[in-house]
């Protein structure tokens, strides 16, 4: 989950705990602008609400902050955080007694180039990735969750594995088996829909 795995980011993020259990509020600042947006997508990842997504993070940072001083002892504050939202996520659904809506937030974003002159093209396009969405919130969650972590915080397999406690292969043959169900599913609908039209 770590913003970027070079040396010097792994350093900066070491000396911003050591300025943080001592009550720097500017180093606590350095490290939530750091760790931000990939907790925000875990959050939305298992919430599917942006403002719950928001709370959760806000939550974990709030006690980070409270408990300080305990910020040394955690060996991997990467598997720490993620493991704190997840958590707290579930924590969430349960309390306030709501099931996550898949159709609230794309979780994945799909960019494509818009073109202007072919309004016909841009709406396939949007049909496209729409089913692309579809797509993937088929897959089994395990699949889902690895493949998330892969195509929104676009960690490397060793980072996945880290991060959810399983080995390189198994992050491996969960994307290989995402990416053949989601190629199964949309040629699975464009058939269906293709067929529909000739009638």
């Amino acid at each position: 989950m770590r913003p970027n795995n070079r040396p010097d980011i792994i350093d900066e993020t070491a000396t911003l705990i050591k300025k943080i259990t001592v009550g720097d509020e500017v180093a606590f600042k350095q490290l939530f602008a750091l760790y931000y947006q990939q907790l925000f997508h875990s959050a939305i990842y298992f919430l599917k609400s942006k403002e719950l997504a928001e709370e959760v993070v806000a939550d974990i940072f709030f006690h980070l902050w409270v408990r300080r001083e305990m910020l040394t002892t955690i060996d991997d504050i990467d598997k720490y955080l993620y493991v704190a939202v997840k958590n707290q996520s579930i924590y969430y659904l349960r309390r306030k007694n709501v099931m996550p809506n898949s159709d609230v937030l794309e979780l994945y974003n799909i960019e494509w180039i818009p073109d202007s002159d072919d309004p016909e093209g841009a709406l396939l396009n949007r049909e496209y990735e729409d089913l692309i969405q579809q797509a993937i919130f088929s897959l089994p969650e395990k699949c889902r969750e690895v493949f998330r972590l892969v195509l929104s915080d676009r960690l490397k397999h060793k980072d996945i594995a880290h991060l959810l406690d399983i080995s390189e292969k198994t992050v491996e043959a969960h994307v290989a088996n995402a990416y053949k169900r989601i190629v199964q599913f949309v040629t699975k609908k464009y058939t269906s829909s293709s067929t529909k039209k000739d009638k």
